[in-house]
């Protein structure tokens, strides 16, 4: 077998080939890279413009591309024994007729978690290969997706100076012009504003930005708002499924007024007004804490921000703790990358207060710390978190300072005539009389509900109608069932107040 069994990649088109005003400048980084040291590990996404990069170091550097996504066709009935050996013979007979060498989807050997693999970068390719390079004068080139953590170590353990890692850049502005403008034309994009755009969502790839172009080409007129509406409806992404997740409002949560305004002031306003927010220089707050009791609505306010935020939010909670905590953080890991690619994006954090209590993940006050300062960065600063806690006291106190949590909101049981409003919001025309419905007597019995009690009632009221339907007893006025359904609450909670020895359970007052 010899360095022609392995198809290169195939020829690139001229508009495939156009780098991007980033990818020229970093071009000239990698050609000066190749010239200087024996070997280079380019790391860079998939749609980062990695292809196209290698194509054209290749193109220019009398260079050979090996793709390692083809080695399973070419090592058709090789032994698995030696399928290491006869891979390193591959590279070294490309190394005979070629400048440079380019193994592109590096990982896909040397990263897979069996001790032959990895093993393989130690035993074979590196005392070998990168040895043949430097005494050919030649460059080795490893591409790959995977971060230089899973096989660069090693590399640079061995080869010190004659060796360095290169990451390929995110898209800029003028990028995602130069992308669009390649498919589009200049003239049909003359009302688009790249600079808003890459502001309402930086870290696009090179496949989003074509896909975008595909699915807008059709549309008569061009806008910047064209764009942003496609990238929201068809491009960015959430981890909820927004369709399983109570369709709630602002409006449809009274009481909540106050907490509304702050979110849409804070955190929603940098997000719709793309063009206002980049004039001023406006940015989602870093760090936003809901707080109070249980029941009184921080759960309700998150669905509600989720409908409102559409492809912009991602939600963790209690669904994600497991056994062994590293499964935990890479859940947690995997989550806040795909909130920072879709930037900016809300990432909400339920009952953080209890995630900090749980010992076996213990580090997520530590990762979290981590997280809100390294959302100053550019690349990561339209990322808002969004956490929830019943009790303060049992957030950390280095999240709550220094500014981290920038925005601190209180949700409280409601007074009488907030009470009043929620029972009326969740009233149901089921009930005989609900047109006539006595709120004011009923908010007077609630004293010391919360608004997920206030919302039971509503459905306690309809099961006892229910019952007295399926009984034919006589019916009662929609007043009579919510009293009624009040009271056995209130029953509820003095026999638990009584067996707990813990007056604080205590609420509301029969009629």
């Amino acid at each position: 077998m010899n360095a022609e069994t392995f198809p290169s990649l195939p020829t690139l088109s001229a508009e495939e080939l156009a780098l991007t005003p980033s990818q020229q400048a970093f071009f000239s980084q990698l050609e000066a890279a190749v010239g200087n040291v024996s070997t280079v590990a380019l790391t860079g996404p998939a749609g980062s413009g990695r292809s196209t990069l290698i194509a054209h170091l290749a193109a220019r550097n009398h260079g050979k591309i090996i793709d390692l996504s083809s080695i399973a066709e070419a090592l058709v009935g090789c032994s698995p024994s030696r399928t290491d050996e006869l891979i390193g013979q591959c590279v070294l007979e490309a190394l005979r007729r070629y400048d440079l060498v380019i193994i592109d989807d590096y990982e896909r050997v040397v990263g897979q978690k069996t001790s032959e693999r990895e093993d393989f970068m130690r035993k074979i390719i590196a005392p070998h290969l990168f040895d043949s390079a430097a005494k050919r004068g030649k460059t080795l080139v490893l591409a790959g997706n995977a971060g230089p953590d899973v096989w660069w170590m090693p590399v640079a353990e061995l080869f010190g100076d004659r060796a360095t890692h290169l990451t390929v850049p995110a898209f800029s502005s003028d990028d995602y012009a130069a992308i669009a403008t390649s498919i589009l034309g200049t003239e049909r994009l003359a009302n688009v504003d790249f600079r808003v755009l890459h502001k309402h969502a930086s870290m696009l790839d090179g496949y989003q930005l074509r896909l975008l172009c595909q699915l807008v080409a059709n549309e008569r007129e061009l806008t910047t708002d064209t764009f942003a509406a496609c990238l929201q409806e068809w491009i960015l992404c959430t981890n909820l499924d927004l369709s399983e997740v109570e369709a709630l409002s602002f409006d449809s949560l009274p009481g909540a007024e106050h907490i509304a305004e702050a979110l849409e002031t804070h955190v929603v306003l940098p997000f719709e007004n793309r063009e206002l927010a980049t004039e001023m220089g406006l940015k989602p707050k870093r760090g936003v804490l809901l707080y109070g009791p249980p029941g009184t609505g921080k759960t309700s306010i998150g669905r509600a921000l989720a409908h409102r935020m559409k492809g912009k939010f991602f939600m963790i909670d209690g669904t994600f703790i497991s056994e062994p905590p590293t499964i935990f953080f890479s859940s947690v890991q995997a989550v806040v990358a795909e909130a920072k690619a879709n930037a900016p994006s809300v990432l909400f954090i339920d009952d953080a207060d209890v995630l900090f209590g749980i010992e076996h993940i213990g580090g997520l006050s530590r990762y979290l710390l981590s997280l809100l300062d390294g959302l100053e960065s550019e690349s990561a600063s339209n990322v808002c978190v969004v956490m929830t806690a019943m009790d303060v006291r049992r957030v950390p106190e280095a999240l709550l300072r220094s500014g981290r949590v920038e925005l601190w909101l209180e949700t409280r049981p409601p007074e009488s005539d907030v009470r009043a409003r929620i029972l009326r919001r969740w009233m149901s025309d089921e009930l005989p009389g609900h047109e006539s419905v006595d709120f004011q007597r009923l908010a007077a019995m609630t004293e010391g509900f919360t608004p997920a009690d206030l919302r039971r009632i509503a459905g306690d009221a309809k099961l006892l109608y229910a019952a007295d339907v399926v009984a034919k007893a006589p019916l009662k006025n929609a007043t009579t069932y919510l009293a009624a359904a009040i009271e056995e609450i209130i029953a509820v909670r003095g026999r638990m107040a009584d067996q707990l020895g813990d007056d604080a359970l205590r609420v509301g007052q029969p009629a």
